[in-house]
């Protein structure tokens, strides 16, 4: 006969502070009123969004700046009753204060910084990351080209941008644009300049863009979810090619020839 005890779950992050784009790591420990040790699998979560399950013990890069309140579940064993949610909370922040008023020339992002321009911030010259570098934009204004090469995290939201955008290599989240069911979460940018996503393989979310110029979207691999180019607004070609799997395209229009997997 299994007796049912009762369990409780605790749940620490490892890292106090993060930065954006630099992994995070949280630990569930189960306790029970009963004998012998809980087994089974802990679920992590972040409101309704499920992060891993099966793993007491969970890394992540993906948390996008900002608060967060991390959750475990414990889903029980024939002995031992499920337990939780037990919860925690971080905020996700940067190496630096962010950027929020007008900047003229050259800007880099060195491997291990993360760096924020947010609403203020008007960059004037060329911008770039590093590989192991991260970049976040929110509500800025940035003329001359933008390039990432190999960088942890590169989110871009409600922006306006002069100049090609070069995002190559990326191992974590790639966001342009949010989904287009959740604009608050992260809203189109205008960009007017050739945009090209290359060999990144960390997920990709672009929408709600208004892009102006070439778009590619090439090696597109990884993320949990199909990659997203959904509700943009594209004057000039779009070409797609060796995404696995091929990105999403639901309501983009496109003014100009589409080609590779992108063709309707």
């Amino acid at each position: 006969m299994s007796f049912r005890y009762a369990t409780s779950t605790a749940l620490t992050v490892d890292t106090a502070a993060p930065l954006f784009g630099h992994a995070v790591t949280l630990t569930a420990g189960v306790g029970s009123t009963g004998p012998g040790t809980p087994s089974g699998t802990v679920t992590f979560l972040e409101g309704a969004t499920e992060l891993a399950d099966g793993r007491a013990r969970f890394t992540t890069a993906a948390l996008q700046p900002g608060p967060h309140t991390l959750t475990a579940r414990y889903d029980g064993d024939p002995d031992f009753a499920p337990g939780g949610p037990a919860a925690a909370g971080l905020t996700v922040g940067f190496s630096a204060p962010c950027l929020t008023a007008p900047h003229a020339g050259p800007l880099t992002v060195a491997p291990g910084q993360a760096l924020c321009l947010a609403d203020g911030a008007r960059q004037t010259g060329p911008v770039t990351v590093r590989p192991g570098g991260a970049l976040a934009v929110s509500d800025a204004e940035l003329t001359g080209p933008l390039t990432a090469d190999g960088a942890l995290a590169v989110t871009v939201c409600g922006s306006s941008l002069t100049g090609r955008v070069t995002v190559t290599g990326t191992t974590g989240p790639l966001v342009f644009g949010s989904d287009a069911r959740h604009p608050a979460d992260c809203p189109g940018n205008t960009l007017t300049g050739p945009l090209t996503l290359d060999a990144n393989t960390g997920g990709l979310r672009a929408a709600a863009n208004t892009l102006t110029g070439p778009v590619r979207i090439t090696g597109t691999t990884g993320g949990t979810a199909v990659p997203v180019f959904e509700a943009n607004t594209v004057s000039g070609p779009l070409h797609c090619e060796g995404n696995r799997p091929e990105p999403s395209t639901t309501g983009t229009t496109v003014t100009g020839p589409r080609t590779g997997r992108c063709r309707p």
